[in-house]
C-alpha cells in the first residue's frame, strides 16, 4: 500500500519522502533503550550468577528460569526494535498536500496518520547526533493536545524524522498552512483588486 493511496481524488502531492535509511537503523540501533536493555541485563546475569551457586546450582532452580526470562522483557523489547529496523524503514512514508501532512508507518500492519493544516498549531526543527553527521533532520507537527482515560493530557501531531531537506520541508508546511489559513479567511476572489495582505494560489 503506497502512501498516495490515502490522498482525496483533489489533493496535489506537494512532497514526498522517506527517512534516510542509514540515520533511520542507527536511532534504532543506539536508542536511549539500549543503555536500558544493557544495564538489566547486566544486573538479571549477576542475580542469577548469585542465587545459582549459592543455592543449589542450576538443576535445583530451573524454575527461576521462566521468572528471569520475563524479567528481561527491556532486553527483548530492545532487540525487536533492532530486528524489525529495516521492516519499520521500509514501511515509512511520509507526503505532504495542499490540505494535510500524512505519515504511513507500521511493520506487520499498516498505519497511516492524517493531519489537515487546520489541525496544526506547531512545527519545529530538530537534529539529533546521528541528523548532524548526515545532515538529515526531524519535523516535529503538533496539532493539539487531548486526555487519556487515567486524565493525562498528552500532545498530538505526527513527526516526520531522519528526511533531507528537512529545512526547505519546514519551510513548505508553514507557508501551506498560512496560506491556506489566509485564503480560508479571505478567499482569491473576494479579494479586491489591489491586496496588500496574502497573494496565495488556493481559490476555494
Amino acid at each position: 500500500m503506497r502512501i498516495e493511496d490515502f490522498r482525496e481524488s483533489n489533493e496535489n502531492v506537494l512532497w514526498k519522502g522517506k527517512p534516510v535509511k542509514s540515520v533511520f537503523i542507527k536511532e534504532q540501533i543506539f536508542s536511549p533503550l539500549l543503555l536500558l536493555a544493557a544495564g538489566w541485563l547486566v544486573l538479571d546475569i549477576g542475580i542469577m550468577m548469585a542465587m545459582f551457586s549459592h543455592i543449589g546450582g542450576f538443576t535445583h532452580n530451573f524454575f527461576l528460569v521462566p521468572f528471569f526470562i520475563f524479567h528481561l522483557f527491556p532486553v527483548w523489547l530492545y532487540l525487536g526494535r533492532v530486528i524489525f529496523a529495516f521492516s519499520r524503514w521500509s514501511h515509512t512514508e511520509y507526503m505532504v498536500t495542499d490540505k494535510a501532512v500524512y505519515a504511513l508507518s507500521g511493520v506487520f500492519t499498516t498505519n497511516c496518520t492524517r493531519k489537515t493544516f487546520q489541525e496544526i498549531t506547531n512545527a519545529t526543527v530538530h537534529q539529533g547526533i546521528f541528523d548532524k553527521q548526515h545532515d538529515v533532520g526531524d519535523i516535529f507537527i503538533l496539532t493539539g493536545y487531548s486526555t487519556t482515560s487515567k486524565g493525562r493530557t498528552v500532545k498530538e501531531g505526527i513527526n516526520i524524522i531522519d528526511i533531507e531537506n528537512y529545512m526547505d520541508v519546514f519551510k513548505l508546511i508553514n507557508r501551506t498552512g498560512r496560506d491556506i489559513f489566509a485564503d480560508t479567511s479571505y478567499p482569491n476572489d473576494l479579494r479586491p483588486s489591489e491586496n496588500h495582505g496574502y497573494n496565495t494560489e488556493y481559490k476555494r
